[in-house]
């Protein structure tokens, strides 16, 4: 039987929740929906169009602490909305509890900060030290009146800025229509100026996101943790963040599955799931543990000829599959699927269905 080492992201495979955008929603009021919109959309291009060197995917929830901080959020009030907020995916506790009945290890892999990663983890039956995520001391960080009082202002710049709407097919600044250049403009202002030389500006230095290369690190950390090796490895992900983790995999024989994956996600996939229950990473899981990654594949792959081998699961293992499965939305596709870019549709249609708008645009 081949060997198995799970790891999953967490908002999205786990839980419903974008926890940053619900944190500045509900602590950056008026109007701290909009602030995040334009931060993460911010962040969008300094990772995507311009690449700008030394900025990761996901860096939004780094440059939104400060803001936090001068709205008043510690540590504990951080703690408590995670665990009052808290929404799973549809048969995680369920698909979970079979899960870790299967002898396998189960690892978290999360760029949310650990109050939150944590609060999953725990609901789910994850080992403390078998989560990895962006660990967060808001307390440590002191903030004077003064730049409490600045950032409030910026913040409302922020959000009466032009609208930082998803870029056309831009090679350059200058390709982006006239608004947009202004409010990206302003961010850089704000968050390339003015923020480094502000005290409560530390934060944003000394906090480390684990976000793409640092994702794949935590995946090759995770099987030193264990003693199994990339072919043994199956990594659950939902967007760009992700990316470099599938790439890892892809190379060193592991399977990258995305799960209600944005665009990215189901691009750098070896195999894409769309459904509306956790239940499927479980089914996925087992026929890993009895077939290995081949068997994944071809149970991914489009009906055909070629597709004639019967993957047989035990009895006790098909049961929980069934019932778990049953009455839901769940489709499965291979990376070489003709249709990909209709399947990047439906995956993010399943995201926003299940997610909600709101959360799944930015989740």
């Amino acid at each position: 039987m081949p060997l198995l080492q799970l790891h999953t992201d967490c908002e999205g495979p786990l839980a419903l929740n974008d926890h940053a955008f619900e944190l500045c929603r509900h602590f950056l009021r008026p109007r701290g929906d909009r602030f995040f919109r334009q931060v993460s959309r911010y962040d969008h291009y300094l990772a995507g169009l311009w690449k700008q060197e030394g900025h990761q995917a996901g860096g939004a929830l780094k440059l939104i602490l400060p803001f936090l901080k001068a709205y008043g959020l510690t540590n504990e009030r951080l703690r408590r909305f995670a665990q009052q907020t808290l929404k799973l995916v549809p048969g995680a506790e369920e698909a979970y509890r079979f899960l870790h009945t299967r002898g396998f290890p189960l690892f978290e892999i999360s760029g949310s900060y650990r109050q939150f990663a944590e609060a999953v983890g725990q609901k789910l039956g994850f080992d403390r030290d078998h989560i990895f995520c962006t660990e967060l001391d808001l307390d440590r960080f002191p903030i004077s009146p003064g730049e409490e009082e600045e950032l409030r202002r910026l913040k409302e710049e922020i959000v009466a800025a032009p609208e930082l709407v998803p870029p056309p097919e831009a090679a350059s600044a200058e390709d982006l229509p006239g608004p947009v250049q202004e409010a990206v403009s302003l961010m850089d202002r704000i968050f390339q100026d003015r923020l480094p030389e502000m005290e409560i500006g530390v934060i944003c230095r000394e906090i480390h996101l684990v976000g793409g290369a640092q994702k794949a690190q935590a995946l090759s950390q995770s099987l030193e943790k264990t003693g199994l090796s990339l072919p043994d490895a199956v990594y659950v992900g939902t967007d760009l963040s992700d990316v470099q983790a599938f790439q890892a995999l892809r190379a060193g024989g592991g399977l990258g599955v995305s799960f209600n994956g944005d665009q990215d996600a189901v691009n750098a996939a070896q195999v894409i799931v769309v459904a509306d229950t956790a239940w499927p990473v479980a089914l996925l899981a087992a026929v890993f543990q009895e077939w290995g990654q081949e068997g994944v594949l071809e149970l991914a792959a489009p009906e055909g000829p070629k597709k004639s081998r019967s993957l047989v699961l035990p009895e006790a293992v098909i049961e929980p599959l069934a019932r778990g499965l049953e009455g839901h939305r769940f489709n499965l596709y291979g990376a070489g699927n003709p249709r990909l870019a209709q399947v990047a549709q439906e995956s993010a249609a399943m995201r926003a269905w299940l997610r909600g708008q709101a959360v799944a645009a930015w989740g």
